[in-house]
């Protein structure tokens, strides 16, 4: 019998410990992750992303997410983690070039919850960071918290614990939540 697999997003500003939570989360629940297909993108890495761009990254991302689903399907996993979302791309493509990315819907529909990371942790330093101001990360988390409540048949929590370890314990809380309500409406 397959089990039911539970799709993970991680989403968030920069620097947010989103993938720092995915290896974590990934090891607490025995899931498979799907990498942030962006962070290796030759044109992300080389700065040169333009708005076209973001279309193709969401698919990369999708693609992977699927590819994390296939493993996790052979390898008797109850879970995936994705360690970026739509949301992200979806920002991104309105922060940096105030447009509308199309080609977003399977992505976006590929998660069953999000955990939202708040920028309440130090930012570090990264080539493919951009937004070292607080109040910059702040300002764009509060649009991806609008983003998620504007999804009302999404569930999502906010992560917002100030260690990495406490993050943990909240994501792990979230998911057993979700799974044992997910378990009562069927």
């Amino acid at each position: 019998m397959n089990k039911v697999i539970t799709r993970i997003a991680i989403s968030g500003v920069e620097s947010t410990g989103k993938t720092t939570l995915a290896l974590a989360l990934s090891k607490a629940l025995g899931a498979e992750v799907a990498f942030e297909s962006a962070r290796n993108d030759p044109r992300v890495r080389a700065g040169t992303i333009e708005q076209p761009d973001l279309k193709r990254l969401a698919n990369a991302q999708w693609h992977a997410c699927l590819a994390a689903e296939e493993r996790a399907s052979k390898s008797q996993s109850s879970a995936v983690i994705s360690d970026t979302d739509s949301t992200v791309i979806r920002m991104w493509g309105r922060w940096v070039f105030d447009a509308e990315i199309p080609g977003l819907e399977d992505l976006e529909k590929w998660a069953d919850i999000t955990l939202i990371c708040a920028p309440n942790i130090p930012w570090v330093a990264d080539p493919l960071r951009s937004l070292p101001d607080l109040s910059d990360r702040q300002k764009l988390h509060q649009h991806y918290l609008d983003e998620l409540q504007n999804r009302a048949d999404h569930p999502w929590v906010l992560i917002d614990g100030l260690t990495q370890e406490k993050r943990l314990e909240q994501s792990v809380r979230a998911v057993q939540f979700f799974r044992s309500d997910s378990s009562l409406s069927e």
